[in-house]
């Protein structure tokens, strides 16, 4: 016999516990046996910006895993971390149509395509530019001419007939630590960008992968009185996908922190 569902806190009305001069509202929902085992958020459970960690990585990481040696070895993927990050800005958007009816005042709402974005915004210094450090975890090696730039990628191998993996060449992204020429067609290439989410007890909240990110815009602000240059860009993304890297100290180990479950403590249907 299959093990029974288990509703959301045994169905009972936690409204009943709502106690507005006495007690957070997390009190009155979460049970001891809740998810996290814990009767309410405490201070040190808030997430801040300088306990998220945003990081560059492939385009695809099932293609990147799959970018096997011809030896047989599989490389590992890099993620490295993006410094100096001032803001930065998650936004989805799923488009609603709705549709009437002759002889109804209801009506339908169908929902559309779902489509999201990404800005960062950075410091201007004397190290790889924005443009560059978002490709560090993409690109497998690469090296520079005077007039060309040539790249291996995790995500996007180009193969020659017998199978070995050969450089692309692309026109000059930039001068130095600088990257700027987004007509490039090497700013073709996606890129992937990871959120890691901390709170203030070094406890993991998530993580979440956005794949296929391809650059949009592209800003170098100046100002006479600015004491520091910014440099930000926009880009669109393919899919959000959740990752599993580290474990919290709260949850069990190998327990995938992206599907814990909303309505019940269950583990099987």
């Amino acid at each position: 016999m299959p093990p029974q569902p288990i509703d959301l806190q045994e169905l009972i009305d936690h409204s009943g516990g709502w106690n507005w001069e006495d007690a957070h509202v997390s009190q009155a929902y979460i049970a001891p046996q809740g998810i996290d085992f814990k009767e309410s958020v405490a201070i040190n459970d808030i997430v801040e910006s300088g306990t998220v960690l945003i990081a560059a990585g492939p385009a695809d990481l099932d293609k990147a895993a799959a970018n096997t040696n011809p030896d047989g070895s599989v490389d590992g993927m890099r993620i490295v971390p993006i410094g100096l990050v001032e803001t930065a800005q998650i936004s989805l958007n799923k488009p609603l149509s709705r549709i009437f009816e002759i002889g109804s005042k209801l009506s339908y709402i169908i929902p559309g395509r779902t489509v999201g974005g990404i800005s960062l915004s950075r410091v201007f210094f004397d190290g790889p530019s924005l443009l560059k450090i978002i490709y560090a975890g993409e690109i497998k090696s690469d090296y520079a001419s005077i007039k060309n730039k040539y790249a291996k990628f995790m995500s996007n191998p180009y193969l020659d007939p017998t199978g070995t993996e050969l450089y692309q060449e692309f026109s000059n992204i930039g001068s130095g630590n600088l990257a700027m020429n987004l007509a490039s067609s090497f700013f073709e290439q996606p890129i992937g960008l990871a959120f890691y989410f901390k709170d203030q007890q070094d406890d993991t909240v998530g993580q979440t992968y956005f794949e296929g990110c391809r650059i949009s815009t592209y800003n170098l602000g100046i100002s006479a009185n600015m004491n520091v240059l910014t440099e930000s860009i926009n880009m669109e993304f393919v899919r959000c996908r959740p990752i599993n890297t580290v474990a919290s100290k709260d949850y069990i180990k190998g327990k995938n922190l992206a599907d814990l479950n909303i309505v019940s403590n269950q583990q099987t249907p």
